[in-house]
């Protein structure tokens, strides 16, 4: 007995579609070929408004310089020698401010 092909002749009928089907694969895979719009347009993207602002906000704060450190260089300075001298009124003020702002 001779049993080199066990599948094919289980199912005729899906062997039948899967050679249809390899073949139109292949006939559209040879027939197909890209185009000039296909090969000159790409994905698109459109940026609100808020996105380009917060891109240049973002790009602006990445270039600024970093004066913020310069002053607590300063103050860890001062603190260290005894010379910084709070104004606790006005830190005082500033922690009211910053209350009532939240609860507007």
């Amino acid at each position: 007995m001779d049993i080199k092909n066990v599948y094919g002749g289980l199912d005729p009928y899906a062997t039948k579609r899967l050679q249809e089907n390899q073949r139109a694969q292949q006939d559209q895979a040879v027939t197909r070929q890209p185009s000039a719009t296909d090969q000159q347009t790409g994905d698109k993207v459109a940026l609100s408004s808020e996105a380009r602002l917060l891109g240049a906000t973002l790009a602006a704060a990445n270039t600024a310089p970093d004066t913020r450190a310069e002053k607590v260089r300063t103050l860890k300075e001062q603190v260290q020698s005894g010379t910084y001298k709070p104004d606790i009124k006005k830190a005082a003020a500033n922690l009211i401010r910053d209350d009532v702002n939240l609860i507007r």
